[in-house]
């Protein structure tokens, strides 16, 4: 029955943005406490409301922004406005101080990412050998020992009648 079904590709809605870089999203409300809807949100409401039902209890509404009015709701008596503009500004600065932590740590996570992968891509293009067993240090260590202990005179020498070659030929 699943056989049956087609198999469609992706349809971006803007395929411009698609094929850009991202960067963290940045909101464009400027109330937090509602994100400019008047509402406030459920997380922000159960700081002051413990046992909040949204199902049971009126909505609250904030004050800071003034965008309940704009559901009409008023003279139904569903909103709670005890939540009055220093209790919207405090949920507000309480939901900036949220959106700045989450951001800071989107930006650990892409910047941790992003060195991983510059990691591996340094470590794959990379000529020497990074992964060296005891027994291969020992042996670069040695090696390395050797060549530190030629005097200046043995490297003249060694230039001489390897590099420039010997006066007699």
């Amino acid at each position: 029955m699943i056989d049956d079904l087609p198999i469609f590709e992706r349809s971006p809605i803007n395929e411009q943005t698609e094929n850009e870089d991202k960067e963290i999203w940045q909101p464009s409300w400027h109330c937090f406490c509602c994100q400019d809807t008047g509402l406030i949100y459920r997380h922000l409401v159960e700081l002051i409301i413990p046992n909040f039902d949204p199902n049971r209890d009126r909505i609250p509404v904030c004050q800071g922004c003034n965008k309940f009015d704009n559901y009409h709701l008023k003279e139904y008596g569903v909103l709670d406005l005890r939540f009055d503009l220093y209790i919207c500004k405090k949920l507000d600065a309480i939901a900036r101080d949220g959106w700045k932590k989450t951001t800071e740590q989107q930006f650990e996570k892409y910047r941790n990412q992003l060195a991983i992968a510059t990691g591996q891509i340094a470590q794959d293009h990379s000529l020497a050998v990074a992964n060296r067993t005891s027994n291969d240090e020992r042996e670069v260590q040695q090696r390395k020992a050797e060549v530190e202990a030629i005097s200046p005179q043995e490297w003249k020498a060694m230039n001489e009648s390897y590099l420039v070659g010997k006066k007699d030929e």
